[in-house]
């Protein structure tokens, strides 16, 4: 039998693998993920084809869609009741899709492949029940610079907030401005903005989710971005996470608080940047500790009611994409930036990474320290102890809303490209949150 794959890459990739001479009737799974770089793409490609060919009657439909677009598909599938069978989801829409019972609940698969091999905190019930399999984590708040540039201005790497607005201006010369951050009206935004509140001592919610937006530390994170802003480059008003990849890889940047892509994409399209790259933890902020944002990724499957018709063969898939050989594959494909979920993975990863990273284990390393990290989803009530961030262990069904629409980015652009004070921008915010809040109250 002759089997032909055809193949789109635009906003979105389909994969569709058809039988010329079928034998039997397959069952078509349809699988919708954001995960568009090439390496990426070839990755599932490759993974997909060895499932079905360990799984004839299975076959497999991939859409790979970007960032924004994959919630825009999601959405509207929900509505539609037409949810792929297995997707990608965020943390902070884990509740209400589970809630509402679009999810189906994948607690044999967890247990298949050993609840004490995830990192700490990673598996979050709903109602006492798993939906979601985190396959890989993002830290959002390594500090990335030109080792090069920070020794012919005589500077070490900033240690706080001080020091990188200090830095920051005395390398904003000659072409190269000192510090990039993303300020568009995008989810990465959000991110790094959050995890700059967070050092500052703010969160978005306390404990019991009320909105705690309008606090000193939004305001202080507001006024330090303000500031260093003036040494960023003229775009950063509209940089995503695309755009805080290219201008570290165009040599125009010396610094930059981002996740390991940057690392990765220098490695393979602008090796000779490689060796002159250094690496730190991210800066700490006034309230003396460097808060991460470490984002996870997890598949889920959708439930009949959400529209999915093989659940069952939606399992077999998902177990196989989280065996230990397929997720040690996936997180060779944009190391060291992508982290993988089990601990008896990492240790081998690092290793087998290594050469690519020019020897420097240390990239790898700092991406996957993630002791100081938090999320939408889990940093209500949060505090900063003895310098260490210690979570309140509740997970904010509200979050998720909040971040669709984009709220955090939106403050943040009113002070930098509307020029309206900080305490201004923090109150608006905080208004925004809490109408949401009220809303979703409403709704339930």
């Amino acid at each position: 039998m002759k089997k032909s794959w055809y193949a789109h890459l635009g906003i979105a990739i389909s994969i569709c693998s058809l039988w010329s001479y079928p034998a039997f009737a397959a069952e078509t799974i349809r699988f919708l993920h954001n995960e568009t770089d090439p390496p990426s793409i070839e990755y599932y490609n490759k993974a997909i084809a060895d499932f079905e060919k360990q799984n004839p009657d299975i076959q497999v439909e991939m859409e790979a869609a970007g960032t924004d677009a994959r919630l825009q598909k999601l959405t509207a599938a929900v509505r539609a009741h037409t949810m792929p069978d297995v997707i990608k989801i965020l943390p902070e829409e884990r509740d209400q899709l589970a809630t509402n019972g679009y999810l189906e609940p994948i607690d044999d698969i967890v247990d298949s492949i050993g609840r004490s091999d995830f990192l700490d905190g990673l598996l979050v019930p709903v109602n006492g029940k798993v939906y979601d399999v985190p396959y890989t984590l993002g830290n959002f708040s390594v500090l990335w610079y030109r080792n090069d540039l920070l020794k012919q201005a005589g500077l070490a790497a900033p240690t706080n907030w001080d020091e990188t607005l200090a830095a920051a201006q005395k390398l904003t010369k000659d072409g190269i401005f000192g510090y990039a951050f993303p300020g568009g009206q995008n989810r990465q935004t959000s991110q790094v903005f959050a995890a700059l509140m967070w050092s500052a001592g703010g969160t978005f919610f306390d404990s019991d989710f009320n909105v705690t937006f309008n606090n000193p530390g939004t305001i202080k994170a507001l006024e330090y971005m303000k500031k260093i802003a003036a040494f960023s480059p003229p775009g950063y008003a509209s940089y995503s996470a695309g755009d805080m990849v290219n201008v570290f890889l165009s040599g125009k940047v010396a610094m930059e608080v981002y996740a390991a892509r940057v690392p990765g994409n220098v490695a393979v399209n602008n090796r000779d940047l490689l060796p002159k790259m250094g690496a730190a933890a991210a800066p700490k902020g006034p309230a003396g500790v460097a808060a991460e944002f470490v984002s996870g990724n997890s598949y889920a499957i959708a439930s009949a009611k959400g529209g999915a018709k093989h659940i069952e063969a939606a399992k077999k898939f998902l177990k196989f994409l989280m065996s230990k050989d397929q997720l040690t594959a996936f997180s060779l494909t944009a190391f060291p930036h992508f982290i993988p979920p089990l601990k008896s993975v990492q240790p081998g990863l690092i290793a087998a990474g290594s050469d690519s990273m020019g020897g420097h284990d240390e990239f790898a390393k700092l991406s996957f320290d993630i002791s100081n990290g938090m999320d939408f989803n889990n940093e209500a009530g949060a505090k900063i102890v003895d310098g260490k961030i210690v979570r309140s262990g509740k997970i904010n069904p509200y979050a998720g809303a909040v971040v669709a629409r984009g709220i955090p980015a939106l403050v943040l652009q009113r002070v930098l490209v509307n020029n309206e004070s900080p305490e201004s921008a923090a109150a608006w915010g905080a208004q925004q949150m809490e109408a949401v809040v009220r809303e979703l109250k409403a709704k339930n």
